[in-house]
């Protein structure tokens, strides 16, 4: 039997009253009764737990409104956490490695990814280019990418440095929730080209884009250019792919210094690939030959999904 009822210990021969009662009712110190005792005190030690940790629960322990006091950080991932230590893991951790590589290190340490692992990061240094990945614990590099209805890379600047970051892993990668938009302009040199006749970039005076959304680019470019043959329409390549459902562009800007055009228009929609946009004038006459003249555009659109 165990002595152990309720919380409360009760030795075998309590019923009589111990050995005082056993006395008194005439009961002799006997071998057997002595045995039963002394078993009863092995079964309710062996039902305690020792302090030095050799011996382990065998069902749940309640705690009756207490709680542990004095516990260490947990290191491994079958450990609780302290509470100083859930308010130092809930802190951005901040990665190390070289972008658009990132690296950061938490603790306790995870043995694998998992769907729904979420965390914050404080990026040390600006990504520069298109794409990233992070690495959580040396478990591997995953892609980094901004949700919305697909998920793309992150272009330079959407992570900034000194700047934190929440990301979920969602089985193949990691998922930004609140990238960097229109935080940075980010240069580019525009790519021209013309219908019926070649045109050139002479000088490319403030050519850049945003992101005002996930899926939203701000477009700019200011560049003076040279036609040598009269062009039907010029085109601009855009940095991204527009949207293939509904194509959404729009835009305001003009164009400075065309010889022989003082009164005009400006047609922008983007051609069936997608990818350039084709500018003409309103009133269907072509581009001069020309080499000297200005362009300006303000151009925002919705890239592919």
């Amino acid at each position: 039997m165990c002595a152990w009822s309720g919380g409360t210990y009760t030795k075998g021969n309590n019923s009589t009253g111990g050995w005082t009662g056993d006395a008194s009712l005439g009961i002799g110190i006997e071998a057997g009764r002595h045995d039963t005792q002394d078993d009863d005190f092995a079964t309710g030690i062996n039902a305690c737990l020792t302090k030095d940790g050799t011996n382990s629960p065998s069902a749940n322990l309640p705690m009756g409104g207490y709680k542990h006091t004095g516990v260490a950080d947990a290191t491994a991932g079958d450990e609780y956490l302290s509470y100083k230590q859930l308010l130092d893991v809930s802190k951005a951790v901040t990665a190390t490695g070289t972008e658009p590589n990132y690296a950061v290190t938490l603790t306790p340490a995870p043995t694998a990814y998992f769907t729904g692992m979420t965390f914050d990061f404080t990026a040390h240094q600006r990504l520069t280019s298109t794409g990233g990945t992070l690495n959580v614990n040396g478990l591997g590099a995953k892609d980094l990418k901004i949700k919305y209805s697909a998920a793309r890379s992150p272009e330079a600047g959407e992570i900034q440095n000194d700047t934190t970051y929440r990301v979920t892993y969602d089985g193949t990668r990691f998922l930004i929730h609140n990238p960097t938009f229109a935080a940075t302009n980010i240069d580019v040199t525009p790519v021209w080209g013309a219908s019926g006749g070649p045109v050139s970039l002479s000088v490319n005076y403030d050519t850049n884009y945003r992101f005002l959304t996930a899926t939203t680019v701000f477009f700019r470019t200011y560049c003076n250019l040279a036609t040598t043959g009269a062009a039907n329409f010029l085109t601009l390549q855009l940095p991204f792919t527009a949207d293939a459902d509904d194509r959404v562009v729009t835009g305001s800007g003009w164009v400075a210094g065309l010889t022989g055009v003082s009164d005009y228009y400006l047609n922008c929609h983007v051609d069936t690939n997608l990818i350039q946009l084709r500018i003409y004038l309103l009133d269907g006459s072509a581009f001069p030959i020309d080499a000297n003249f200005n362009v300006v555009l303000n151009i925002t659109y919705n890239i592919a999904s």
